[in-house]
């Protein structure tokens, strides 16, 4: 059973709350964003919102309808009636739904009574870990038997990044190149324990670009979603579901757990195998967001107690590895 707002601490109300006020901005940015809708249902949920939940349930509902997706309407439909089972409006668009899977030929979903358990409180108890079950208990030893080969032996994107800042003519090809081959060189070395270069901030060091115009030019031609992380209270219970090498030297930040899904931010969107990495460790669905590099370096130097540009207590002998897609 989810936690009632009654049970849940004042800052785990806290939290919930700045997550729906995080979401309410992204859907209204992406209005078809059925993951964010979703995500945004549990959190109202969480906190006793009721109306609010059935409003973005019904929202989501008709999205479903909009893309096509008649069974996942139709599921959701009916968790609606079964809190508001004389809602003719609610009932009438069921039957629209029903008519549609069968000109489709789709076949009509069993109805879900049971609810999503959105009680992590319990695992945390038996664990230490934030969001711990059996699967990714399971995955543990995944974090440890990957290959023995270092970060920097994959690729990490920023030669992608840097052609898409080329192409959409967001900074000039000359500034890129030297930012590359600068970051290249950084990372390249990167003594363990240490947090990665970002090829961003490299660019508007050298004054190709002012960061907020840089990363609204990212977010306009590419769609992904952005997340202020700045402004995000991030439990280090969280960042921690990855490995510090991951998270360092890839500079990027789970920040929050909804449901079935991890929020991760990340410094470059175009990091093709760390988000490979990333979905191989954590068993559950994972929504990425673009952030500041500033702001997740922030995160993780207070997570990670940087000193130095390294954290406390690594040393190269002692750092863990992780194999990147090739």
């Amino acid at each position: 059973m989810s936690p009632s707002p009654t049970t849940l601490s004042t800052e785990e109300q806290e939290q919930i709350l700045q997550t729906i006020e995080m979401f309410e901005v992204i859907v209204q940015a992406n209005p078809q964003d059925t993951q964010s809708l979703e995500i945004l249902k549990d959190a109202y949920h969480r906190v006793g919102k009721e109306d609010d939940m059935l409003l973005i349930a019904k929202r989501l509902a008709e999205t479903h309808v909009a893309l096509g997706q008649y069974s996942s309407a139709h599921l959701e439909y009916e968790a609606i009636l079964l809190r508001r089972p004389d809602d003719p409006e609610i009932m009438a668009a069921l039957g629209e739904v029903d008519e549609k899977l069968m000109k489709t030929g789709q076949a009509r979903p069993l109805p879900q009574v049971a609810g999503i358990d959105l009680d992590f409180r319990a695992a945390v108890a038996e664990t230490g870990t934030l969001m711990t079950t059996s699967q990714t208990q399971g995955n543990e030893s995944a974090r440890l038997n990957l290959g023995g080969v270092d970060l920097s032996d994959g690729p990490d994107g920023n030669e992608a990044l840097a052609k898409f800042l080329v192409q959409h003519r967001l900074v000039g090809e000359e500034v890129v190149a030297l930012s590359l081959e600068r970051v290249q060189k950084k990372n390249g070395n990167l003594p363990a324990g240490s947090i990665a270069a970002s090829l961003v901030d490299e660019v508007v060091r050298r004054g190709g670009a002012e960061l907020e115009v840089l990363l609204c030019g990212i977010i306009d031609r590419s769609k992904f979603a952005y997340i202020p992380l700045e402004f995000y209270d991030v439990d280090r219970q969280i960042v921690k579901m990855l490995p510090d090498n991951l998270t360092l030297g890839r500079l990027i930040v789970p920040f929050d757990v909804i449901s079935r899904t991890v929020m991760i931010a990340t410094a470059n969107p175009f990091d093709a195998a760390a988000k490979e990495a990333v979905q191989q460790l954590l068993d559950y669905n994972i929504q990425w967001h673009l952030a500041s590099p500033a702001a997740i370096i922030k995160v993780l130097g207070e997570v990670y107690r940087i000193t130095n540009g390294v954290a406390a207590g690594a040393s190269a002998a002692d750092a863990p590895s992780f194999k990147l897609a090739s």
